[in-house]
């Protein structure tokens, strides 16, 4: 569902990105591994479009994401780390915005509202404004926001960042009953025990580049340790 080939993004002559390659098969949740900084939220910023690559290329599906941008962004659903929402606006009417900007019915926005107030614990306070919602009332907002339209492929930047453990674990269950049901999940996080609980493959990213990619026990043997922590700083260190 989502294939990148030798993905660069150059700020001058500072590389955020360089020579990413990797491919993400349907139902699929890839975790892209990396410390702040490292060039997660940059390659998923060019997945979904948002910024222009220097070079490479990006497929969703059959869809070149440059040729064909909103065909593309069309079949994604995107999560940013820090979701910019309206506090003036309820939570219903956010999603009443977000269902028409994505030409879905009336009715079909309607069920939608109902179905996420309801799975997601918002409950009445839905009709409520955003500004009066704590931090996990708006993420779970947003992942409702990303998924209304039923994207194939969803990406999901941080979506963890600075979240308390029971909002976590609501979030890992919907990343897991999203891919169970045929849908393409790429997770960035710099959170080690996410990574390694949801993703049946990673890449390692730091300084711009994919330092390793492969299952979680693919990538300890080739550091030679028994848990993706050891891996990973030994993968950095080498970077470094």
């Amino acid at each position: 569902m989502i294939q990148v080939n030798g993905l660069t993004k150059y700020y001058g002559d500072r590389p955020a990105a360089k020579d990413i390659s990797f491919e993400v098969g349907k139902g699929e949740v890839f975790g892209l591994l990396g410390t702040n900084g490292a060039g997660k939220s940059t390659t998923i910023k060019m997945l979904c479009g948002l910024l222009k690559p220097t070079r490479g290329g990006i497929r969703i599906g059959n869809v070149d994401v440059q040729k064909m941008p909103l065909k593309a962004k069309s079949m994604m659903g995107y999560l940013p780390e820090n979701p910019l929402i309206y506090d003036r606006l309820t939570g219903a009417e956010t999603l009443e915005l977000i269902g028409k900007l994505r030409k879905l019915s009336n009715e079909l926005i309607q069920q939608r509202i109902k179905y996420y107030a309801s799975s997601l614990g918002l409950g009445e306070q839905i009709h409520h404004e955003v500004g009066t919602y704590s931090k996990g009332m708006r993420q779970k907002l947003a992942i409702a926001m990303t998924l209304i339209h039923d994207p194939e492929v969803i990406l999901l930047d941080e979506p963890a960042s600075g979240l308390d453990p029971r909002y976590t674990k609501q979030l890992k269950d919907w990343i897991k009953n999203l891919s169970s049901n045929g849908r393409t999940v790429l997770l960035s996080t710099h959170i080690i025990e996410m990574a390694a609980s949801l993703c049946t493959r990673i890449g390692i990213i730091d300084q711009g580049k994919l330092r390793a990619i492969g299952t979680i026990n693919e990538i300890q043997a080739s550091t030679g340790v028994n848990n993706l922590e050891d891996a990973f700083i030994r993968l950095i260190g080498v970077s470094n």
